[in-house]
This record gives C-alpha cells, structure tokens and sequence, in this order.
C-alpha cells in the first residue's frame, strides 16, 4: 500500500514552484509543495523554513515550532529562522518550548544583539515593553498614566500633545495620547497615534495592543487580530495582548489557537471575570465543553463578589455549558437564577423552553415560547424554536401571525431570518410548499451573511484530514492494544439520520447515550498537521495511543463506569482510520441518506452561530456533500470493514432488520428496547427533538 498522499504520488516539487504559489497566495498548494520538496530531500533547510512559516500563518503553531527548530538545525546561521521559531513560541509554545528556545540561542551563530533581543522576550520583557520615553521624566508619565485613570481623558490629552511637541520622539506620549482619543471614541484618531507610537518604538507591544483594541471595538475583527499578534510576540505573558488576540481569533472561528492563547492568559490573571468568559465562549465554540464549564464557573464566582454581580447573559451561557456536559439540573438551576435577576428576560425564557424541549415537555416549553411572543412580540427566534416541536395546521393562526411580522418593514435582519425558517416549517407541515422557498430562501440569504465562519475553512479542513490521511498506511501502524474502552461513535453529515441511530443504540441496557461529544476530532488534530516525520506515511505510535488515552480519560470523566457509550460527533467521519487504531474496541457507524433529501433539511434548519457555514447556499451544500463523500472513499479504500454504513431510507423502509444489522455492527446482543427507543425517556439535544420520540416511519424520504 502506497505511503505517498495519493493526490501528489509521481509528481516532481520544486521549491520554485513553492515560492510562486507563495506569490500567488495559494497557501495550502504551497505548503504541499514545499513538503514535497522536504520529503524528496529532507536537508531542504529553505523548504523546511517555508514549511514552518506557512504553519505558524495558518496559527498552527504547535507543527510550526517543530518545523522551525528543524530548519535551524539545518540553517543555525539563518536569523529569520531563529526570529520566526521566537514568533511561533511566543504564540503558542509550552513552558519547555521557551526553555528548548533560550538554550538553543545561547549558542546560536547569529548577532548578538538579535540574540539577546530574543532571550529578552522570554525573560525581563516577557510581560511588558520598555518603551521609548523619549527624554520625558517617568514621573511626569506616571502622574499622566493616574490622570488618566482617574478618568479625566480631556486634560490629559491636552497635557500629552503639549509635551509631544518638546519631546515628538517620545513613543510612550504618543501612546498615552491614543488611550485618551480611545476612550472619547475617536477611534481613527486613536488607531493614528497608536501607529505613531509604533513607527517610534517598533517593539512596543502595549502600542500594538492597544491598536487592536480599539479595532475590535470598532467592529474590525480582523484587523484586530492582525494588530493583537505582534503584541503576543513582543511580550508572550502580557495579559492584555493575550487575552486580546484570543479573543479576536474566536471570533474568526480559528477556536483552538483561540483557546491556547486564553487559558494562557487565564493562568497569568485569574482575578478577571471577563477573561474566563471570553475562554468559556471560545473553548464551547472550539466543543470542548468540561473546559468551558470550569472558566464559566470560575467567571461565576468572581463575578459573584463584584459589585455588578453575575450577569444573566454569563449565567446563559454557563447554563448552556452545563446542559452540554449532561449537567441538565445544574443548567436549569443557573437559568431559574437568571430568571430570579430578570423574570422577562427573554434569552433566559428562550434557553429554559429549549431545555424543556430536548426533554420532550413540550407543553411547558411552548407556554415559556408563548410568554416571550408575548412580551417580545417581534422576537424571531421564539418562533423559530416554537415551530421545532409545534406541528402547524392548515388555517393555523400562528402562520398568519409570523408572515405579518416577516413583511413589517423596520424588523431586524435577525428575527426576519428566524421568521423565515419558521415559517417555512410551518407552510411544509401544511404541505403548502408552492410558498415555502419565498421564506426559506430570505432566511438563508440572511443566515449566510450573518454565519461568521468560513465554508472554504471547513472544506480545507476536510482536505486536510483527506491528504494527511492519505499518506498513512494504517496497515503497518501498530493499534494501541492495551485500550480496552469500546465507544460507539455515529456520525454523518447533519440531518442524515444520526440522532436517530443514535437514539436506538442507546436504547441498549448495556449502553449510555452520549450526544456529540466532540473530543474525538479534538484530540485528532495532532495527527493532521505537517509534523517532522509525518509526510512519510507513518504516525508515531505513542501520538496515537495518546489519542486512545485521552478520549478515555475524557469520557471516564463524564460516564464513569460505563461499558459502551455512544459519541454522536458528526465530525467524527473525518478521523475514521486513527480513530480505530487509538481505540481498537471502538464501533464506527456512518449514517447515509438520499442527497436530496439531506442537503434539503440542511437547508431548512438554522444552526448555531458561528456552525456549518456551508449551510445556507445550495452551491456550497454540494460542495460539502463531495467532501463527505471523498473522505468516506478513502476510509472505504484504505480501511474497508472498519466501520458499518447504515441507509436511512433501508432504515425507515425495514426498521426491524435494518436495526438487528445495527445493533450486530455495534457489537451487542440484540434487545427489543432498540426498536422502541422512543418510548425511552431522554434527553435529545438535536433539531429533530419531536421527531426522535417518534415510532420510526418514512415521513422524512421524499
């Protein structure tokens, strides 16, 4: 079996050719390239170089150390080399990345000065710059810097430009200028003196942080980031330049350079509430929740002993957290607190109905979904959640109802887009679907716009998977033998069936359902990276064991004792192969069903923010369903046998037989209970939350 990524076997790479795919800014061709180049020869130290500077681009900066340190052990003269591992440390490096780092420069043939400039950052400027004073006294700089904060920005604006003008080279006066602009809101005059204060002290991290700072205020995420990254290399333990580029990342949907940047800040200042709810936000966006629901507790508590206390929206989200981790009386307990502050509030009635709803008491949910239109009668998404469990009837008032609201001029994109996915679900449930894509397509055209995360990131991070993958050959790679746990892992695209299948699993005496998870493609992603050593075709065997070990010890956390329990992840397709090898007990079921009527309910379904960007465009829908489709092929070709398909159509058409095979795949004696999991009282975190208390039947194949 070829050890060659099979869509670059036979071909020639040059290093050229990487350098104009640099030029043209095709980043992962290029990256390809420049390893093709390292694989045909592994003394490549420009190739190697190239390689590490695209990963730490790409903030894969774990991957980009390695490849760093092996370009100057190759090249230990090249500067840029040293200055680029220093970035990729600074940015994501360990405790002992910084010490390996120091060592090394210690002997490193290059200036001295750079040397020490260097060492500086991981020592006595670590935290914070040295600016610049420009002649003015440090007395007269503090007496500004407690004006300040004594929130009299007017005078000391007019104090800094005064002195500016006898000390104009003065970096810090110019930055101290910029946070009295930032603070009137004048933040283009804020971002111009920044940039002053920068240009006279081009090492001056406060400078550049406080530049994204107000970018990200201004809305200018990006940007932000941009500007937050050189205040993270100048001073890699400076708390606002980390918890600042954190911030700005999550938001940019890039969650898991996101949170190593968060919890290290997070371990530098554990007094700021609003430093571990930025790291709840980004490690429950990233899916890992038990980490999300310790920052969010932890903001809890100290927001607790504060004078505003703990807001409703912190308690919404570390109610969410808590109902993720299966923690459903502690999050419903947080939300009555919620309630307790702000008896209308109508996120806190929102999250409390849909919490209602995943436990199937639907009538109470609907009457908590009714208090909200009541009181917030152009509230969009209280329908939209409404209509999930409410089953519309021909002449039913609440259809009427919804398409006023959706045709009054002045009402917020938002509740427009929720408005039309709602009813949309009501005019199919009436079969009145000559008027269905009238709302239905609005509704998506918005929730495309409004999704903040990239398709294309997703499509690359499936080809990723496909092209790492490709160069194994799990043949040869030992199984982590002594791992005795036995997960069941269902996944599949969304709305293919998977809550379903998962559903009658775990109906299973010896079984315990465990929802996504999401730890699984989590721990995985160490494999898919370009590490030294990986573009041979084989992973280091104890990388793999490690993935079995922590998957272990992660879900022993949340089900301890059980025997079997089931991760309905959907991502998990992606990481089949490494996946069976880390875990040799492990089940895998992958869920098909007709293209068509998948890519459709996809279509109608409004995810959660920041999720399934591809979702909301037919163009970029099929695009998905193909890189499903060849990630499936490469499982089928390299390791055909090591998990079973289930048809939802053969499902719904023949339940009985079609489970029997099921439940035999999944390694269990057979039990009536599977057939009728829908009498089974759970929790059903899904979409599909009144459909899965359902006997099976084909009402969904169309």
């Amino acid at each position: 079996m070829p050890t060659s990524r099979p869509e670059i076997a036979d071909r020639t790479f040059t290093y050229e050719a990487g350098v104009r795919l640099l030029s043209e800014r095709k980043l992962r061709e290029a990256l390809t390239e420049f390893l093709g180049v390292v694989a045909d020869n592994p003394e490549h130290a420009e190739a190697c170089f190239q390689v590490a500077r695209l990963l730490l681009k790409t903030l894969r900066f774990k991957d980009s150390i390695a490849w760093f340190h092996r370009a100057a052990a190759l090249q230990p003269d090249a500067e840029q080399v040293w200055q680029g591992r220093a970035e990729a440390v600074a940015l994501g490096g360990s405790d002992a990345d910084r010490r390996d780092l120091v060592a090394a420069l210690k002997s490193a043939p290059i200036d001295p000065k750079v040397r020490v400039r260097l060492q500086d950052r991981f020592g006595s400027l670590r935290k914070a710059s040295r600016p610049h004073a420009g002649g003015v006294p440090s007395k007269v700089i503090a007496g500004l810097v407690a004006a300040l904060r004594s929130g009299d920005a007017p005078a000391v604006e007019a104090k800094a430009k005064a002195l500016m003008r006898k000390a104009p080279r003065s970096a810090v006066l110019a930055c101290i200028l910029a946070e009295t602009q930032a603070i009137q809101k004048r933040s283009e005059e804020a971002i111009a003196s920044y940039q002053r204060a920068i240009k006279l002290d081009p090492d001056y991290a406060e400078a550049y942080g406080g530049a994204g700072r107000v970018l990200f205020n201004s809305g200018r995420i990006r940007d932000a980031a941009e500007a937050m990254r050189p205040a993270v290399i100048l001073a890699p333990d400076g708390v606002p330049g980390l918890a600042g580029l954190g911030a700005s990342l999550s938001r940019l949907g890039h969650h898991q350079a996101a949170v190593v940047l968060l919890k290290r800040a997070s371990r530098l200042d554990r007094r700021d509430a609003r430093l571990f709810v930025e790291l709840g936000d980004a490690c429950a966006r990233l899916g890992d929740h038990e980490a999300a629901v310790e920052a969010y507790a932890h903001a809890v508590e100290l927001a607790s002993r504060s004078a505003k206390g703990v807001s409703v929206g912190l308690r919404l989200a570390f109610a969410d957290a808590l109902e993720h981790v299966q923690r459903s009386a502690d999050a419903l307990a947080e939300l009555d607190r919620a309630l307790r502050d702000e008896p209308a509030h109508a996120g806190a009635l929102l999250s409390k109905a849909s919490m209602l709803q995943t436990r199937g008491e639907f009538e109470e949910a609907h009457e908590l979904f009714r208090r909200v239109i009541q009181r917030h009668p152009e509230n969009g998404d209280a329908y939209r959640r409404l209509m999930i469990s409410h089953r519309a009837t021909r002449n039913d008032p609440i259809i009427d109802e919804m398409v006023d609201l959706f045709e009054r001029d002045g009402i917020r994109d938002e509740d427009r887009m929720n408005l039309g996915f709602a009813i949309a679900k009501a005019l199919e449930d009436t079969r009145d679907d000559a008027r269905v894509f009238r709302f239905l397509g609005e509704a998506n055209r918005i929730a495309d716009g409004l999704s903040g995360v990239s398709a294309n990131q997703r499509f690359a991070e499936i080809a990723d998977c496909r092209e790492a993958y490709g160069r194994i050959d799990f043949a040869r790679v030992a199984a982590a033998a002594e791992n005795r746990f036995a997960p069941i892992f269902v996944t599949g695209l969304p709305r293919s069936g998977t809550t379903l299948v998962e559903q009658i699993i775990a109906a299973h005496s010896g079984v315990e359902s465990g929802g996504e998870l999401g730890f699984a493609s989590y721990f995985c992603r160490a494999l898919v990276s370009a590490r030294p050593g990986v573009p041979s075709g084989e992973p280091d065997p104890d990388l793999v064991a490690g993935i079995g070990r922590d998957y272990t010890k992660a879900i022993g956390r949340r089900f301890p004792g059980a025997g079997h329990v089931t991760d309905k992840s959907i991502y998990t397709f992606e990481h089949v192969g490494v996946l069976k090898l880390a875990l040799p007990n492990a089940r895998f079921v992958v869920v098909r069903r007709d293209p068509r009527d998948n890519l459709f309910s996809i279509y109608k379904s409004r995810f959660a923010q920041g999720t399934h960007g591809y979702a909301y465009d037919f163009e970029k829908l099929a695009r998905y369903y193909g890189e499903f489709e060849r990630m499936i092929g490469l499982w089928r070709e390299r390791v055909p046998g090591w998990f079973h398909e289930v048809s939802y159509e053969r499902l719904v058409a023949n339940p009985e037989e079609e489970t029997r095979r099921l439940i035999a795949a999944c390694g269990l004696d057979w039990e009536d209970a599977c057939l009728n999991f829908h009498e089974r009282a759970s929790r059903v975190q899904t979409l599909s939350v009144f459909q899965v208390r359902q006997p099976i039947t084909s009402a969904s194949v169309k």
